[in-house]
């Protein structure tokens, strides 16, 4: 659930660099390109569209699993690139993508398991 979060929110600042980037086409404040105004319209809507979607999600994530862990998945990454530089060869690609890889899968995992521990309590009270 995370990384779909992360990943929309990569989308909606994708989408809003677009619309600056678009905005800025014409240096002056009016024109009679109806096409460019089309494009700027779609753009908005797409970005409005993501935006609720990110916003329905993080609701349904507070909701089912409350308070969740804090995950360490960026923070192996992190200081994998680290010793990477550092001391080439230290760590191989294999290694690296295996310890991401099962990073991620035992974070789903504690996700569920919370999930369902969650909703166990509530049925419970």
């Amino acid at each position: 659930m995370g990384e779909l979060i992360e990943e929309i929110e990569q989308i909606i600042t994708m989408y809003k660099l677009n619309l600056e980037r678009q905005k800025k086409y014409y240096d002056y404040p009016f024109t009679n390109n109806t096409a460019h105004y089309y494009q700027l319209m779609m753009i908005q809507k797409s970005l409005e569209a993501w935006t609720s979607c990110l916003e329905k999600l993080k609701k349904y994530k507070k909701d089912r699993w409350g308070p969740i862990e804090p995950r360490k998945s960026k923070e192996f990454e992190k200081r994998i690139k680290l010793e990477k530089e550092g001391v080439p060869g230290f760590i191989t690609p294999r290694t690296i993508e295996a310890m991401l890889v099962y990073t991620k899968q035992l974070e789903s995992r504690i996700e569920q398991v919370e999930g369902e521990l969650l909703s166990f309590q509530r049925a419970q009270q």
